[in-house]
């Protein structure tokens, strides 16, 4: 039983109150009688010093007192737990993030979830409606108000997790607006709690009611939760960590296989609760890839037993200087930063030149831009593709615009002095980094697919390759210029947008999914931006350059964070105190049983009537 509004309990006064009225002695009106023998104790009672009497049994008394009662009970609002759906309108939340995907006896919560779903809609009545909406990596309203169980019934069949966190910030706030426009609504998430964060403040409080139905239970799970791999002059050593998210020792075997399946090395952990336990595997056979498979004894989520891992060694890039008038600062520092095969040429390059991997052009603008990324220096020529707007003489300071740019990481421009600086109009894809006197120095984005950075300023015409900062700076830049060669295609998450580096000048690439499914790419570019679909495995990158075929791996791994499976609580703000402590109460006290509360107020009200209108007849017969 719950109360809703215990705050109008101070009205029970009234009980009191009626009582005091039958204790206080009637008013007497003098009459003339024959005789007042036979009303002997009658006038004794009358004449008494005490101003009260008595209480005697009284059947208006006690209707009085039973009226009250019910109506006391009635404003403090007694409601009981209900397995149906109360609300006029429903808004149903179906959590489907990857922690869903735990099993929980024969099924996982995600299925518990959608037969609890369907068993909410089955109960609909004639006049109640629904809203149903997955809370995925972004909310999606999957059946808007609805009273028709059978497309709601298909929407919640169509449920599927996905290897991610969901928003639940998003979900809510979704939810919330939905349920403040439509009066009478009420929100009812079903979910673990996984991820759970304390979102009051994060989301706008919102009034009605609000139920939590707990699809978890288990908590024990084990995971892997690093794998790498790094080649030596010894060999390949790998570096693996087991994690045990639950409160129970885990035990185990750990295996480590090749690119073809074959087992390399093998071991077995016992992992105390809610620790973790690192194994060193030395001198592998040399593999592009390495697949890394725990076997618990004892576990509830299955997709985080697996990690592939790629060797990664940093090759030689190569890159082409082209400076007309020579650049010795420009020249020494190419030698020392980056990993990069510097070969100065003696022309400009066009559109037919052979593809490198970084161009740096030097006081020269090409017609066409050459196949792969460009460092520009000092561009003194209007093209299609630049808008130079002119040379300006600059009497202010350099100062970051975007200090937390990686191109800019501990680089200090507050000792650079520069005399003249190149102006450029409004590039699209391109962000300002550097500015001084309202002219870019530099800026640095994406143009038909190549990364560039143009440094709009002639080294010479400053102090800047005297100062500490410009090794720095260049290495930022050639790093950032040439992924491909200072770092890995990092580990991805399904679902997510990742940019892939390419190889310049390939002829034919294709992108290879872990299901076997392949996609041609036909970008001339340096780059490629793409969302990845919800399919965790290896990925393979296969490309025709003038060399054969080359093959990049990468791996898309389940979110980390979906590993600690163990069950959370979810509640949100209201607009009042009391809705907010008895919504956690609720919230509390919730697992997959009882949906809702049913108040009791109108029922209670009614009897109140019932018994006024008996009370009446009473009164009327002279009871």
């Amino acid at each position: 039983m719950q109360w809703m509004g215990l705050g109008n309990l101070w009205f029970a006064l009234i009980i009191p109150a009626i009582i005091v009225l039958y204790l206080l002695k009637r008013k007497v009106e003098d009459r003339v009688i024959p005789s007042t023998l036979l009303w002997q104790r009658t006038l004794q009672n009358w004449e008494a010093v005490k101003p009260w009497e008595r209480l005697r049994r009284n059947l208006l008394l006690l209707l009085q007192l039973l009226a009250a009662c019910l109506l006391v009970l009635a404003l403090i609002r007694p409601a009981v737990p209900t397995e149906g759906i109360t609300s006029d309108h429903t808004i149903l939340v179906v959590d489907t993030s990857g922690s869903m995907m735990a099993k929980e006896g024969n099924e996982t919560r995600l299925e518990r979830a959608v037969s609890q779903a369907k068993a909410l809609v089955e109960k609909l009545g004639s006049t109640q409606t629904m809203t149903l909406i997955e809370a995925g990596r972004e909310p999606n309203v999957l059946v808007s108000k609805s009273a028709d169980k059978e497309p709601l019934l298909q929407a919640i069949e169509k449920l599927a997790p996905f290897s991610g966190t969901s928003d639940q910030i998003a979900a809510l706030s979704l939810a919330g607006a939905i349920a403040e426009n439509e009066p009478g609504s009420g929100v009812v998430w079903m979910g673990d709690g996984s991820g759970e964060r304390k979102l009051n403040g994060a989301v706008p409080a919102f009034s009605g009611s609000f139920q939590f139905m707990q699809m978890g239970s288990t908590r024990e799970n084990t995971s892997i939760g690093v794998f790498v791999t790094q080649p030596t002059e010894k060999g390949v050593e790998g570096l693996l960590r087991v994690d045990n998210h639950g409160s129970m020792p885990a035990k185990g075997k750990v295996t480590v296989f090749d690119e073809q399946d074959k087992l390399l090395d093998t071991d077995s952990f016992a992992i105390g609760a809610g620790s973790s336990q690192t194994f060193s595997f030395q001198k592998l056979a040399v593999s592009s890839v390495y697949r890394a498979v725990i076997e618990p004894e004892q576990d509830g989520l299955s997709q985080d037993n697996v990690m592939w891992s790629v060797p990664f060694a940093a090759g030689k890039g190569k890159a082409a200087l082209y400076s007309p008038e020579g650049n010795r600062f420009l020249h020494q520092v190419l030698q020392t930063v980056g990993s990069l095969e510097v070969e100065t040429i003696q022309q400009a390059p066009d559109a037919a030149a052979d593809a490198r991997d970084l161009w740096v052009l030097d006081g020269v603008v090409p017609d066409q831009l050459p196949k792969g990324n460009l460092l520009l220096i000092a561009p003194n020529k209007k093209t299609e593709w630049l808008p130079l707007a002119g040379e300006k003489e600059l009497d202010q300071q350099p100062r970051p615009v975007s200090p937390d740019d990686p191109l800019l990481k501990h680089v200090d421009w507050r000792d650079v002095h520069i005399a003249k600086g190149y102006a450029l109009d409004e590039m699209p894809g391109m962000k300002p980094l550097v500015r001084a006197g309202g002219v870019d120095l530099v800026r640095a984005g994406i143009i038909d697919g190549r990364r560039m950075v143009i440094i709009g300023f002639d080294l010479h015409a400053s102090d800047f390759p005297l100062r500490p900062a410009f090794p720095i700076f260049m290495q930022n830049v050639v790093n950032w210029l040439s992924p491909g060669q200072t770092a890995p295609i990092p580990t991805a998450h399904p679902g997510e947008v990742l940019t892939l580096p390419l190889s310049p000048g390939a002829t034919a690439r294709t992108l290879t999914y872990p299901n076997g499914h392949q996609q041609s790419l036909t970008e001339d570019a340096t780059s490629k931006t793409m969302q990845l679909p919800e399919l965790t495995g290896l990925y393979r990158l296969d490309e025709e350059v003038d060399t054969g075929t080359k093959s990049t791996y990468f791996p898309v791994q389940m979110n980390e964070e979906e590993s600690n499976i163990t069950p959370k609580s979810l509640s949100v703000a209201r607009k009042n105190a009391e809705e907010q402590k008895e919504s956690e109460e609720a919230t509390a006290t919730d697992t997959t049983g009882a949906l809702g509360t049913k108040e009791l107020t109108y029922w209670l009200a009614a009897f109140a009537l019932l018994v006024l209108l008996v009370e009446w007849r009473v009164y009327q017969r002279g009871y």
